[in-house]
């Protein structure tokens, strides 16, 4: 009976057995990974510790070759600096006037110094045998070589004998520096460079600190027992660590390789060690001496953790097998009973037999899985579309409508609170980009770009980054707090520290916008931040151009009176006065500050000055524009780079206006309003109304009046007083005159008159018209 109950149990739960045989299985493994670890760590991590002494090393002899690099850039520097040129002569040959100048000479020595001030012990320069110019002070040549500076290898004759040699940069052997008068001593490597100063040599030493060199080596080391050993490419020792004897020194010269880099055992005595060397650009051999008990620690404390990892493993696996097992199989009794109703019972029995139920539901758990996989990439991707788009459509100048997942969104990045402003990175790749840096590189070094910058600026400010145009990156930025603020200043910074190292082959130009209390106004510290690098007036420097800094008008000048000029050269078919007066409007409103985003409204409105004209001669936009040019045209969107192409598309527009509805017919009279708003424009100031300019024209009054009215849409005494209020507007803003004298000056000669003109055609009165515009009247 029991028998046939198990045999029962075992046909109804066979799922159930299986998954815990399948549990137990995986114990065997263990055993053969702790095994297999257990023999094999101790190699692997030698060789991961030799890769890392073998990489210290290499980067710390890379750092001194920059010292190097360095101190031989400063000597070149030096020599070729118009100071030294002009100023450093043998010191018979100097005159009274040129001895007086000979401070400015270890001003530069000085100067040059500064740099490398940590790694180098002492510059000096010479010309004849006389005199050393050092960074504080001049030295008598024989006093300064046989009292302060002495040099144990180099007496004076070796350095009067090197004002006879030319060589650009060498690097001589170890010696020691004494000074007589402090008895100390100081080890160095000096590096002489000799070359041609207005006819004499000139010879520049600088000598490198020994202490420093190993303290570099040192500071870097990985372990603390590590030694050092530095070789010249005559394998003659600069420097060694000082608990290397004699014949230990003797073996690492004898075992020093010609390659860049190798690594090897050694034994140091009685001790075992591990030898790691890298050769230097400038010939020197690193040597780094490490005794590999230093790290034969942490072989046998991994060692020891792999054994009780694979002893806790079986212990724990075996005793949760059976926990696991039966945990595991109601699910699973389900999914296979989920799935049994969606399919025929006897088809599943079937299919059971010939694969195995646990294949068969493990093959539908990953149908799910999967599927749930590929919907959750659906959703980020959608997700991030939507904040996007976002945020393109904020810069643009518009929220619109969006779903609540955008708010979703805002919420999980935090861009609810604080203020918000705008920070624009435009990279402009010179020439050597594209010629020295093959294409498969340029093409991922232009698709990591957005994620380098904002890499960059998510470690100091809350933000979002996206490439708005090609090669220009905008940053939104929340502010929180001040401390925001200082943080966003420390990432613009790191941006500047990245960008300084390539820029000899792009150039970085930072724009920041001003700060605003609404995420609706991105597109406001956007056209900000764009304008402020408009506003940038040195290329050679990488600054961060702040719109804090500059005065930055939010609206645009275009009057009236700007239009009723463009259309009557539209209709006069003038097309370069048309060009002159367009272009005289932009620099007008460049000149007062005007903002990227509302240069874009006002090109905007070029266009709808156009395209009034043409619908007034009852013809269509697009007889004249494709939809391509009519897109373009109604954007007010505005990089500074496109300034010049809008204006040139206008234009063209206007063109192609003029060559379609101008006709001869109406040259005269266009040549007559031209004549009539010129006139006005020169003799406002005087008592002008339409009998006077008749009278000038020699037609008669009513013609006149009849000709500019069907032309312009305006009676002339109207424009008269257009001109007149411009005129008047200018003034209020523009001088502290008082208004009787502002009414006189435009030609209104009755103060009542000229405050109900501007009432009317303002709406407000001069006092409040100037008030509103910050000028306050004497």
């Amino acid at each position: 009976m029991n028998w046939m109950h198990l045999k029962q149990s075992w046909t109804k739960n066979r799922l159930f057995f299986k998954i815990l045989l399948y549990f137990v299985s995986l114990l065997i493994p263990i055993v053969i990974i702790g095994i297999i670890a257990y023999f094999n760590a101790d190699q692997i991590i030698k060789k991961d510790t030799s890769e890392k002494l073998t990489d210290n090393l290499s980067a710390s002899s890379k750092t001194i070759d920059i010292y190097l690099s360095m101190a031989q850039s400063t000597n070149n520097s030096l020599l070729l600096s118009e100071t030294i040129q002009q100023s450093l002569r043998p010191y018979p040959l100097l005159s009274d006037e040129e001895k007086v100048k000979l401070p400015s000479i270890l001003r530069a020595i000085a100067g040059n110094r500064n740099p490398i001030s940590h790694f180098v012990d002492s510059i000096f320069i010479f010309v004849d045998d006389q005199r050393i110019y050092l960074s504080d002070g001049i030295a008598d040549f024989d006093v300064f070589f046989d009292k302060f500076y002495k040099f144990e290898d180099f007496n004076k004759d070796f350095w009067r004998e090197r004002l006879h040699q030319s060589s650009l940069f060498e690097l001589l052997k170890p010696t020691r520096v004494v000074n007589a008068d402090m008895n100390t001593y100081r080890e160095v490597i000096p590096s002489v460079t000799t070359q041609y100063l207005s006819g004499h040599l000139a010879t520049m030493v600088t000598t490198i600190s020994i202490p420093t060199i190993q303290t570099t080596l040192q500071n870097n080391s990985i372990f603390a027992a590590t030694q050092y050993m530095v070789l010249d490419k005559n394998n003659n020792v600069i420097l060694h660590s000082s608990g290397l004897d004699e014949r230990a020194e003797n073996d690492i010269i004898a075992l020093a390789s010609p390659e860049k880099q190798s690594n090897r055992a050694f034994k140091n005595g009685d001790e075992q060690s591990w030898l790691v060397q890298t050769t230097s650009d400038y010939g020197w051999k690193y040597i780094s001496i490490t005794p590999v008990h230093a790290f034969n620690q942490e072989s046998s404390s991994i060692l020891t953790l792999i054994i009780w990892i694979c002893i806790s493993l079986l212990v724990i696996g075996v005793a949760f097998s059976f926990i696991f097992s039966f945990r595991l199989y109601n699910p699973i009794k389900n999914i296979r009973d989920i799935l049994q109703k969606n399919d025929n019972v006897d088809e599943w029995q079937q299919e059971t037999r010939r694969s195995g139920e646990l294949q068969m539901i493990g093959n539908s758990v990953n149908q799910l899985i999967q599927r749930h996989m590929d919907d959750n990439i659906k959703i980020s991707t959608f997700s991030e579309e939507i904040l996007e788009q976002f945020f393109t459509n904020l810069l643009k100048g518009y929220r619109g409508p969006h779903p609540y997942s955008v708010n979703t969104i805002l919420k999980e990045i935090d861009f609810q609170d604080g203020s918000y402003l705008c920070c624009c990175f435009i990279i402009d790749f010179k020439d050597r980009f594209y010629h020295e840096i093959v294409e498969a590189d340029r093409l991922l070094i232009l698709e990591k770009m957005k994620r380098l910058l904002l890499g960059i600026m998510k470690k100091y400010v809350n933000c979002y980054l996206t490439e708005y145009e090609p090669n220009l990156y905008v940053c939104m930025v929340n502010l929180k707090s001040e401390e925001d603020r200082e943080q966003l200043e420390q990432g613009l910074d790191m941006v500047k520290t990245t960008f300084a190292y390539d820029m000899i082959y792009c150039e970085l130009i930072i724009g920041l916008g001003k700060t605003y209390e609404k995420i609706e106004e991105y597109s406001k510290s956007y056209s900000d931040a764009i304008t402020a690098i408009d506003k940038r007036t040195d290329a050679s420097k990488m600054d961060i151009l702040d719109a804090n800094h500059f005065e930055i008008e939010q609206n645009y000048y275009y009057s009236f009176l700007d239009e009723n000029k463009i259309v009557n050269g539209l209709k006069s078919g003038d097309i370069e006065g048309v060009k002159a007066e367009l272009e005289g409007i932009i620099a007008l409103n460049k000149s007062r500050g005007v903002s990227f985003h509302y240069l874009g409204a006002l090109l905007v409105e070029f266009f709808k000055t156009g395209n009034r004209y043409i619908t007034d001669k009852k013809q269509s936009v697009y007889d004249f524009l494709d939809d391509h040019e009519h897109a373009s045209l109604s954007q007010p969107e505005l990089l500074p780079s496109e300034l010049d192409r809008r204006l040139k598309q206008i234009i063209d527009f206007y063109d192609k206006i003029i060559a379609k509805t101008f006709s001869k017919p109406e040259s005269k009279s266009g040549t007559l309003v031209s004549f009539i708003t010129d006139y006005i424009e020169k003799h406002y100031e005087q008592d002008l109304y339409l009998e006077v300019i008749a009278g000038e024209i020699g037609l008669s009054a009513k013609y006149v009046s009849r000709m500019f009215k069907e032309s312009t849409g305006t009676n002339i005494s109207d424009y008269i007083s257009l001109v007149r209020i411009a005129k008047a507007r200018e003034l209020l803003v523009n001088t502290d005159m008082k208004i009787s004298d502002i009414a006189d000056k435009i030609g209104i000669f009755s103060r009542t008159t000229f405050l109900r003109l501007f009432k009317k055609y303002e709406g407000i009165s001069p006092n409040e018209y100037r008030s509103a515009h910050g000028v306050k009247e004497k």
